[in-house]
């Protein structure tokens, strides 16, 4: 946060027009921007209406007591704020009660301008240093979800999503999906081009895969040359004509290696449920290998549906 550009933003309880004024003064000609609550409630409201880096309140209050209002704070937010607690209490065990409820820190009333502006500073610093640290974690945690070759999600990812979604379509009967897909010969054309032109291929395979999937399905890389693609909420001749259109796309698709020209196409595998009892997303997944691999021994850059768990007979798309 540069202090520069963006104030920080702080909610002040306190139930006294005398000490909310002090602290007015106190803060007022600072980067702040400040909101000011009468009571406990306020103060509530006002925290989730604002999302402040820090919260300046009293001890004592009609309604919510400040210690009331710091262990709702760490219990409602995820996002971390910097409590100050103002107290006329001295006494070393109401101290340690007030930190033990949430509070990072108290000031004795009457407090000295200069030692609250000192106390929220140091709260900045630290409501910042969270910030870094739950967008670095964020970061990660994206990371650990998401192929670095092409940006798709990965298969730690897609087993997340979808075995979410197959409890959906088990509790509401609505059809489910998994489809398995691999470049045929792909080991040629790492052996013959490279590994560099392997990687355009895969990239190109992966924009072809997003842009054919609609947000509320999924597509991912799992390894090697194998994606998969989650399904649902249509029936199995749109998708035969969803992954034909990839197939298609695909199978036109032209690249460049120098002066040469290579084409290379996909076959896919399909197992899915229309309306039925969900099996796991695992055994869905294992079904579309096996017909993937029925895929490939048929003739490659075809489609071809598992007999598992699909609703009907097995269909064949072959290539055109």
């Amino acid at each position: 946060m540069d202090g520069a550009t963006e104030q920080l933003k702080i909610v002040v309880a306190d139930d006294s027009a005398v000490y909310r004024k002090l602290v007015e003064n106190t803060l007022g000609n600072e980067q702040y921007a400040v909101v000011y609550g009468k009571n406990g409630r306020e103060a509530i409201d006002l925290v989730a209406a604002h999302q402040p880096a820090v919260v300046i309140t009293d001890w004592e209050m009609p309604d919510i007591t400040g210690l009331q209002l710091c262990e709702q704070i760490r219990r409602d937010h995820d996002s971390y704020r910097y409590i100050i607690l103002l107290t006329s209490n001295t006494e070393k065990n109401q101290i340690i009660e007030g930190l033990a409820a949430g509070a990072d820190d108290y000031l004795t009333k009457p407090f000295h301008p200069g030692e609250l502006l000192a106390r929220v500073t140091v709260g900045r610093r630290i409501a910042e240093l969270h910030r870094q640290v739950q967008a670095k974690n964020r970061l990660l945690e994206e990371l650990a979800l998401t192929d670095s070759l092409t940006g798709l999600p990965n298969r730690r990812a897609i087993e997340h999503w979808a075995t979410r979604e197959l409890k959906g379509a088990d509790r509401h009967g609505y059809s489910f999906w998994v489809v398995m897909a691999d470049l045929d010969r792909f080991k040629n054309v790492n052996d013959t081009y490279g590994h560099e032109t392997g990687d355009l291929v895969l990239q190109k395979f992966a924009e072809l895969l997003k842009a054919n999937t609609r947000s509320s399905n999924m597509c991912g890389r799992i390894g090697g040359e194998e994606f998969v693609l989650v399904l649902s909420h249509i029936g199995k001749e749109d998708v035969v004509t969803a992954i034909e259109r990839i197939r298609r796309q695909l199978e036109a698709e032209r690249f460049a290696v120098g002066a040469r020209t290579l084409s290379i196409t996909a076959s896919f595998g399909v197992s899915g449920i229309e309306g039925r009892s969900a099996p796991q997303f695992n055994e869905l997944l294992r079904a579309a290998d096996m017909a993937l691999y029925a895929a490939k021994r048929g003739g490659r850059n075809r489609i071809e549906f598992a007999s598992t768990f699909s609703p009907e007979p097995d269909v064949l798309v072959a290539r055109s």
